[in-house]
């Protein structure tokens, strides 16, 4: 147990980590949480205090650990008394006389039996608590993921509410050159439809944050969002804990995996044990009434395994053990191939997100601002300022979706991953804030 519990203490430590330091970032701001703000720590917090599935897990355990104290106790003695031979009839007539017999027995059990009952008590106990310690990881994992959606979903509304900005201001100059007729009322109609799709795209990303917002809090089990905002750095972690190593052997999911192939072979054992036969003793004291003399009695009680010797149930148990091995490497399969696909999509998104803020989005940044100042002075037309901002908005678009997807597999390797300790080091942040970018 007190592994168990070593092990969900290095989980909890490890989901904050998902948000920490990189060289490629889009913060949300670095002053602390605010009153309405929450936290990843906090999240989690309230998701293991509340959920209902954790709380039916850890009741789990604690019937296992009843079924393992119910598994090392012995047969029960047993009490027997009877009377024979009453109400008899002989040639004289009626004669009543009886026999009357008090008989104490208990059973011995061979084979171990006892011993390997509470093996497999004990087992199923580890299944317990692997159960339960994987439904904190998943828990925990879901956690994370529904935090990082809120801060992507608040990520995309700040950038759209800029977009509808610039859309505003551009509105506002081309209704200055058209009241100086300088450029055609159409130009200033095409700024309006560009302004109006702005504030529709805005809503939408508004009832966005509010839906991911909503899906948080229902970790906990609140019916909506009782938190004005989530407080995070929305980045990508450049080195998770799995990346450098990318290990699967202290996964919760492998570590239940294990446990329950344990405890098949536990059951294999006492139903191979289950085949030998129970000796029962017994012993008592007969009273002879026609004689009225007393007797000592004692017996010797075997059962002849001919017809059952438990064929059935151990054939079961094995194939159960074969089964159970079968499944761990299902699944260890499983796990290194969603670990590589969670590393390949990470390191994917982390080069995607370098080139846009290192080149893509600055000369997109500039080339908006140049546009929008010619146009003011009438050197270009209004159709190169939109498809200036358009192309700005579409890669400020990009950038956030590849730091949504870089921190969302670097939550997946985490998950995945377990390799018995927490990274080194971890590397210093570099990019200021998206909002100061924008033109």
């Amino acid at each position: 147990m007190r592994s168990r519990f070593a092990l969900l203490v290095f989980l909890l430590a490890a989901w904050p980590g998902i948000f920490r330091s990189s060289r490629v970032t889009a913060a949300q701001g670095g002053a602390g949480p605010g009153p309405g703000d929450l936290t990843l720590a906090r999240a989690l917090e309230r998701v293991l205090a509340a959920n209902p599935a954790l709380a039916a897990a850890e009741l789990e355990v604690r019937a296992a650990e009843a079924r393992a104290r119910q598994a090392a106790l012995r047969p029960n003695p047993e009490f027997a008394a009877e009377a024979e031979n009453f109400a008899a009839l002989d040639g004289s007539g009626l004669v009543r006389y009886n026999e009357s017999t008090v008989l104490l027995s208990q059973r011995f059990e061979t084979g171990g039996k006892r011993r390997l009952r509470v093996r497999a008590a004990e087992s199923d106990l580890g299944v317990a608590g692997r159960a339960l310690e994987f439904d904190r990881s998943e828990l925990s994992a879901a956690t994370v993921l529904a935090f990082a959606e809120v801060l992507a979903a608040q990520e995309r509304l700040a950038n759209q509410r800029e977009l509808r900005r610039l859309a505003e201001q551009a509105h506002a100059i081309v209704a200055e050159r058209v009241a100086a007729g300088k450029v055609s009322p159409v130009e200033q109609t095409r700024a309006a439809v560009a302004l109006a799709s702005a504030r529709l795209e805005e809503d939408r990303l508004e009832q966005a944050l509010a839906a991911a917002k909503d899906g948080l809090a229902a970790l906990w089990g609140g019916d909506a969002a009782d938190f004005a905002r989530a407080q995070g750095k929305f980045e990508i972690p450049v080195s998770p804990s799995g990346l450098a190593r990318p290990c699967i052997d202290l996964n919760p999911g492998l570590r239940l995996a294990e446990a329950a192939v344990e405890a098949q072979r536990a059951l294999l054992a006492l139903e191979q044990a289950a085949a030998k036969p129970d000796v029962t003793v017994s012993a008592g004291f007969r009273y002879l009434h026609l004689e009225g003399v007393p007797a000592w009695t004692a017996g010797v009680s075997i059962p002849i395994p001919v017809f059952d010797k438990r064929q059935g149930a151990i054939a079961e148990a094995r194939i159960r053990v074969e089964k159970s091995l079968k499944e761990k490497q299902a699944l260890e399969w499983r796990l290194r191939a969603g670990l590589s696909q969670a590393r390949h999509e990470h390191e994917r998104a982390l080069l995607e997100a370098r080139a846009l803020e290192q080149e893509a989005l600055p000369a997109a940044r500039e080339a908006a601002a140049a546009l929008e100042e010619g146009y003011r002075l009438g050197k270009f037309d209004y159709l190169n300022v939109l498809d200036a901002q358009r192309t700005y908005a579409e890669l400020q678009r990009q950038y956030i979706e590849a730091v949504a997807s870089g921190a969302k597999a670097a939550a997946e390797i985490e998950r995945l991953a377990r390799c018995g300790s927490l990274p080194d080091a971890e590397p210093s942040s570099g990019r200021p804030a998206m909002k100061g970018d924008r033109p």
